[in-house]
């Protein structure tokens, strides 16, 4: 699998279909700002230690084994639970 940008290839460039150019740079970074237009943004933060509880009830291991178990729902269940932090409803 090839990185979206290596530093010098970008691999989705229109000018050179990632074989690397000097637009590539370019490029990369009007595709990132068109994805992030506010930057990135963390999907979620804690308050730790009294957030403990909530953060391995989310994105613990416990949490992952389901999500990514048989049966379950993998990154979406994940973002799921932390939809459900926000709202208030635990996970």
């Amino acid at each position: 699998m090839q990185p979206r940008f290596d530093g010098h290839r970008y691999r989705d460039c229109r000018w050179c279909g990632g074989r690397g150019c000097l637009q590539c740079e370019g490029e990369a970074n009007k595709a990132y700002k068109a994805a992030f237009p506010d930057g990135p943004k963390p999907i979620a933060t804690f308050k730790l230690p009294e957030d403990i509880d909530a953060a391995r009830g989310a994105i613990g291991a416990e949490a992952l084994q389901k999500a990514f178990g048989a049966g379950g729902g993998g990154i979406a269940e994940i973002m799921q639970n932390l939809a459900n932090l926000q709202k208030g409803n635990g996970s």
